[in-house]
């Protein structure tokens, strides 16, 4: 009776995806989400929130950014893109970095990978060369995200029933990319498929609730 009810309790545990990489399928259409790539951050029976990998806001930059929260940008600043990471509070923004960076909000997403949203991380990578603020180091590697993706109870579920995401797991190398135009199709690579395979045509006349097997 005992192993039974854990082995339940194991399985329930194992249909969430929090620090799982999500990667569109052809028949996810949506313009958001069309070719993207989302890590998942958080995952209970209640919703679910990821930040999306591989889009950037083409009119905003790091020094935009940091001038909307009131912060003067370095004079040498890595005025570095602001992805998009997706449509829900676009206002308010996320920071997923390496793990050689602490604040007292971060959390741990995968091994290697953290996540911030504070003002103070900000103010870290506005800091000239990795410069000490405050008692901690800026983060080696950093995407900064403005909004973020999220799923009431059971709809990631759906989505996920109706093979509109393939899933793996969170990888540093696919999260802190040198060029997100490529995340995508790298991420179709682990599962040995080339986006090629799919036409353009055979996409767009499935029905988005027809599975794809």
């Amino acid at each position: 009776m005992t192993d039974e009810k854990h082995s339940e309790v194991s399985h329930d545990r194992q249909d969430f995806l929090h620090g799982q990489l999500l990667v569109a399928m052809p028949n996810l259409r949506d313009g958001c989400f069309r070719e993207s790539v989302v890590l998942i951050c958080s995952h209970d029976e209640h919703h679910a929130m990821g930040l999306i990998l591989n889009k950037t806001i083409s009119d905003l930059t790091f020094s935009d950014l940091l001038l909307q929260v009131k912060l003067k940008p370095s004079d040498d600043i890595d005025d570095r893109p602001i992805h998009f990471g997706g449509p829900v509070d676009t206002k308010r923004g996320a920071v997923l970095h390496t793990d050689d960076y602490r604040h007292e909000d971060t959390i741990d997403i995968v091994p290697g990978v953290c996540l911030t949203a504070s003002r103070e991380i900000l103010e870290d990578l506005n800091e000239p060369d990795g410069r000490m603020l405050a008692g901690r180091n800026a983060p080696s590697r950093a995407l900064i995200c403005a909004g973020h993706a999220g799923w009431s109870a059971g709809q990631l579920e759906h989505e996920l029933a109706q093979n509109a995401w393939l899933n793996i797991p969170g990888d540093p190398a696919l999260i802190f990319a040198d060029d997100p135009d490529t995340v995508w199709e790298q991420a179709l690579a682990r599962f040995g498929i080339d986006k090629s395979m799919f036409s353009q045509a055979w996409s767009e006349m499935r029905s988005p609730d027809t599975p794809l097997n």
